[in-house]
């Protein structure tokens, strides 16, 4: 697992062409199973123990990267972590508070929407975004970096309004990956 910190620096022109500056981190949570790098779901919870450290406060966007399929991540030992038993576990009750989270795997939002939204309200996340049907990693890599721009450049931007918006502006990827937006 790697946490990563990203600093951007967005610059727009006023009417006086003066530079306005604008920063914002983003935590990803990249776990990428296919070089082994997180085993278990016990290195999993590890890791997102970290979310709740004061130092973690400022990081509004969490990537959590995997192998997946309907309702659950997959771990390099071949075990599963089920959304919804994470999401009532009362350690996890309010773990995404605020924040975006992605889960940039195949089929893990493949799930009843209420259970979706059952998970947003228990994880307290802002948005909850995925995909319903298996996504290749470069192709996918090239819609989440779209992804990750457009939540940072439209941070007021509801689940539904980001989801017209990947629509509007990548119809390809969103159909060819199915993709949701909660």
């Amino acid at each position: 697992m790697i946490f990563c910190e990203i600093s951007i620096q967005d610059q727009e022109k006023n009417s006086k062409s003066q530079h306005l500056k604008r920063s914002f981190q983003i935590l990803c949570v990249i776990l990428h199973l296919l070089v082994d790098s997180l085993a278990t779901e016990s290195d999993f919870n590890y890791y997102i123990d970290h979310l709740q450290q004061p130092s973690y406060n400022a990081y509004d966007l969490i990537y959590l990267c995997f192998h997946g399929q309907k309702k659950c991540i997959c771990f390099a030992d071949k075990t599963d972590l089920d959304l919804m038993a994470f999401a009532k576990k009362e350690e996890n009750l309010g773990i995404f508070e605020g924040r975006n989270v992605h889960f940039g795997s195949c089929s893990t939002l493949k799930m009843r929407e209420e259970d979706i939204k059952i998970f947003k309200q228990l994880t307290k996340a802002r948005m909850i975004t995925g995909y319903t049907k298996d996504v290749d990693l470069t192709s996918s890599s090239i819609f989440e970096t779209w992804l990750m721009d457009a939540i940072n450049r439209n941070e007021g931007y509801a689940a539904k309004r980001m989801k017209n918006l990947a629509e509007k502006e990548m119809p390809y990827f969103t159909k060819l990956f199915g993709f949701k937006a909660f």
